[in-house]
């Protein structure tokens, strides 16, 4: 596959509990911007899906939610899946951190090192989140009125998946997704495309043991990851190169509202998604991002009514 098509990481989709919960967690104690409230896509049963970035949705920000609690599904998390995501900050800001998550009553699960980096992690909704100093991540953060900018997150640091089997995802990586296997840890490595770095990167780990996870929405898993190309032509290039090495459960494209989708199964079981920007402006001012329920299209009752019923059912507040 031709170099360059997949520039680095563009979102992740969790099945969380709440909508309340997952705003007071993305938007007061990691500090990013509330910026696009809508619906899920697929299905009758309207599900929120929210969004968190940075001011403006810059691939390698956008963390996106499904609050599956009124629903009822527990999911279990295992391998083929991703299984923890973590958040760059500057270097030197670890104690801010670890301070900061006590003051809103989160408990720090772990702090470690790992690829000679520093890192806390906490949990949310039954999910793994990192805390990373990357002293090199020069990107611009939301001004966070939770978090001070000197301390502030600067988007994905990476993401981790989890497989049993490596040898198989390691081909996957280098030859479909064409990443750079870069460095290894004990029982990870680590993946970095175009000229690496945090928000370009994927740490896979090897855990041959692990009981299969859930591929269904239901609380308490990640269900995909999203990666940046930068057009159409790049995004049909990526599924028909990996279509020719026999990968050939690749989706049709899918309309998401603000990007435009193709999803695949990796042979670790995690799924992958190579997705063109469409930008979150196209229904909102910028001052206005993320304060209005936008209705996805398959829904044909009364928007109102729907709005109504879902902040009933699940509210939330800002």
């Amino acid at each position: 596959m031709e170099t360059g098509l997949i520039r680095g990481l563009h979102h992740i989709t969790l099945c969380t509990s709440t909508a309340q919960g997952d705003v007071d967690f993305f938007v007061k104690v990691i500090g990013q911007r509330f910026i696009k409230r809508t619906l899920f896509y697929d299905g009758r049963i309207p599900i929120y899906h929210l969004y968190f970035s940075d001011a403006d949705g810059t691939p390698g920000t956008v963390m996106t939610t499904f609050p599956m609690r009124r629903t009822g599904l527990m999911g279990r998390k295992g391998s083929g899946q991703f299984t923890a995501i973590a958040y760059s900050i500057p270097g030197g800001s670890l104690e801010f951190w670890r301070e900061h998550f006590r003051r809103n009553g989160v408990e720090i699960a772990e702090e470690s090192e790992r690829f000679g980096e520093k890192y806390l992690r906490v949990v949310h909704a039954g999910i793994d989140f990192e805390v990373v100093e990357d002293p090199l991540d020069t990107r611009k953060p939301w001004k966070s009125e939770y978090v001070p900018e000197q301390y502030a997150v600067r988007g994905f640091h990476n993401w981790t998946a989890t497989v049993r089997e490596l040898e198989d995802m390691d081909i996957f990586m280098k030859d479909a997704w064409h990443f750079r296997l870069t460095m290894t840890d004990g029982r990870f490595a680590r993946y970095e495309a175009d000229v690496g770095g945090a928000g370009r990167r994927i740490d896979v780990l090897h855990d041959p043991d692990l009981r299969q996870g859930t591929w269904t929405l239901a609380e308490g898993i990640v269900h995909h990851g999203a990666f940046d190309v930068p057009d159409y032509d790049a995004q049909a290039r990526v599924k028909f190169d990996t279509e020719g090495m026999g990968f050939t459960d690749f989706s049709d494209r899918k309309n998401r509202g603000y990007f435009e989708s193709v999803y695949v199964r990796t042979p670790g079981g995690v799924m992958f998604e190579a997705t063109k920007s469409l930008g979150f402006k196209m229904d909102e001012e910028e001052s206005m991002l993320g304060t209005e329920l936008k209705i996805s299209p398959q829904f044909d009752m009364s928007h109102d009514d729907l709005r109504k019923m879902m902040q009933v059912e699940d509210p939330i507040h800002v």
